[in-house]
């Protein structure tokens, strides 16, 4: 059996039976490669094809050709399992925290409401990395951490933990530093110097445009209608709304791509899985 992890970034297998792939490799087990070029491989090589977080980064108008690829490389019978941001478990939140917080609001409910506009909007419309999504993670503490929890897993754990660990030791030079009263006035001069320097040599627009064209932007949400039907276009048949537990992949769960340590990587996220199957048309 062979599979291909595509776009994977840190998450990959480095187990023989998968190849990962990706723009930017930080690892022997992932290969460097333009995806927009199409993939680098021949026809019906792959028995399986996994591609996480990716599809949304996307153009909408691109996707179609995406995923096309992936049908002309997976073997007939093949399995393509794509995870995407869900659109309608964003929106069923958001309704749900709206109507809670117009009839009785609490603190740690406007938080909720507040976190829910970001998961909406911020990855779309952000000009600079991490956006309002990474100030708010980097708040010492969250009144509503167990609903962030809830929200973002395994991935959400390791953030806050960093986060945390980040903020002890920030905290240690910040008590250094102040006894010497150096603190707040080197905080100053590094960011007026980075800032100035930049938008000198670059420009505020390139900076931003160079921004959007990085990858981390997303250009499109899909629901499991919409993801559906261009699975279905495309060519794809027997699409189905997977678990994150559930795969028609062989030993799925020993690989650790959606669930690491019993948490679910992306838990509110959307996992479908279509087969390659040729339709033959008679006459």
């Amino acid at each position: 059996m062979k599979f291909l992890n595509i776009g994977c970034g840190g998450k990959f297998s480095n187990d023989d039976a998968w190849e990962n792939i990706d723009m930017v490799s930080h690892s022997k087990f992932v290969r460097e490669y333009n995806l927009r070029k199409g993939l680098p491989y021949e026809d019906n090589r792959f028995d399986a094809i996994y591609h996480s977080q990716v599809l949304e980064h996307i153009p909408k108008e691109e996707a179609s050709d995406f995923l096309k690829e992936c049908y002309r490389v997976l073997r007939e019978g093949g399995i393509l399992r794509v995870v995407v941001p869900d659109l309608e478990n964003v929106v069923n939140e958001y309704q749900k925290l709206l109507k809670e917080n117009l009839q009785d609001p609490t603190k740690e409910s406007k938080e909720n409401y507040n976190w829910i506009m970001l998961e909406m909007y911020d990855q779309t419309i952000r000009n600079k990395s991490g956006g309002l999504m990474k100030e708010y993670l980097e708040k010492p503490k969250l009144i509503n951490e167990a609903f962030m929890q809830t929200r973002m897993g395994f991935v959400g754990k390791e953030i806050r933990k960093n986060q945390n660990h980040k903020e002890l030791m920030n905290h240690k030079l910040r008590k250094t530093l102040h006894n010497i009263g150096l603190f707040n006035l080197m905080i100053k001069i590094i960011r007026k110097v980075k800032n100035k320097a930049l938008v000198f040599l670059l420009g505020e627009k390139y900076k931003i445009g160079s921004f959007r064209l990085s990858g981390e932007v997303h250009y499109w949400m899909y629901d499991k209608f919409s993801l559906g039907e261009l699975l279905r276009e495309v060519g794809f048949r027997n699409i189905k709304v997977k678990s994150p537990y559930l795969s028609d992949i062989l030993n799925w769960k020993d690989y650790e791509l959606d669930i690491k340590g019993n948490l679910v990587y992306d838990p509110t996220s959307l996992f479908m899985e279509a087969k390659k199957i040729t339709v033959h048309k008679q006459g």
